[in-house]
């Protein structure tokens, strides 16, 4: 079960800064009475919560949940990271949630922690302090909600591949997913620049370019091959997507070669 902060309760500042271990340093042993935001930025931090080992390297952030006691039974490799206390906010497990450990780029992320050192360091006003800790939480929680939408468009640019002759219909995908079919054609639309549909028709004549140029399958057999449901939806098809018909392709392809 996802479990993380809310997204709809307000955070507050408590304290930050950079910190970088000494060689063979392991983590403090305590029960913090906040929540406490580790950003690595170099090295690796090995601790426990309650119990359960957690292992973070660069490009990886971690939320210790307040009230549970860490540990460090083992050394860590000489980390750097930026560590971020907060109070007030809500763990849930249902979205909007930011997930209690997720990947984030530190290059972008960066002057944002630079920007809340400073603050901290020039005794800044509680409440700018606090608008750069909710920019902070702002920006992972973007990155996540890309992050997650990229991995499902990747299953579904799998899944609709998989079987080019019996590709799964948007509703047996909304059912799969477990989202609904407007949202999966939203997100496929923004990362592919085409619906799920046409992007199948694409696939499916990409598959046939390739069998017309080095298969002796007749043009009949490659348009069930891949998929069409006759061959004169195959030529329409085919001949809009190239300019020219199948076999004339496949003339044009073996002139080339000879």
């Amino acid at each position: 079960m996802l479990e993380g902060v809310s997204m709809q309760s307000v955070p507050i500042y408590r304290l930050s800064a950079f910190r970088r271990f000494l060689p063979r340093e392991r983590h403090i042993t305590r029960t913090e009475g906040c929540d406490v935001l580790l950003l690595m930025l170099d090295g690796v931090l090995r601790f426990t919560e309650d119990g359960a080992p957690v292992e973070l390297v660069k490009g990886e952030y971690y939320i210790q949940q307040r009230g549970l006691f860490q540990d460090g039974p083992e050394v860590s490799d000489c980390p750097y990271y930026f560590y971020l206390h907060f109070g007030a906010c809500d763990w849930v497990d249902k979205a909007p949630l930011l997930p209690r450990r997720g990947t984030f780029d530190p290059d972008a992320l960066l002057p944002l922690l630079r920007e809340l050192a400073e603050a901290e360091n020039g005794d800044a006003p509680m409440i700018v302090k606090n608008g750069l800790l909710c920019r902070i939480l702002t920006h992972l929680f973007r990155a996540q909600a890309r992050s997650e939408r990229n991995i499902l468009v990747e299953s579904m640019v799998h899944r609709l591949t998989q079987d080019l002759q019996s590709p799964p219909t948007l509703e047996e995908l909304a059912a799969e997913f477990h989202f609904s079919e407007n949202y999966l054609i939203r997100i496929f639309r923004d990362a592919m620049g085409t619906t799920p549909h046409a992007y199948v028709n694409t696939a499916r004549l990409r598959k046939a370019r390739l069998l017309l140029s080095t298969s002796n399958m007749t043009a009949d057999r490659v348009a069930y091959e891949c998929g069409f449901a006759d061959y004169a939806h195959f030529y329409r098809m085919f001949y809009k997507e190239v300019g020219c018909s199948p076999k004339d392709y496949r003339k044009e392809m073996l002139s080339r070669k000879s």
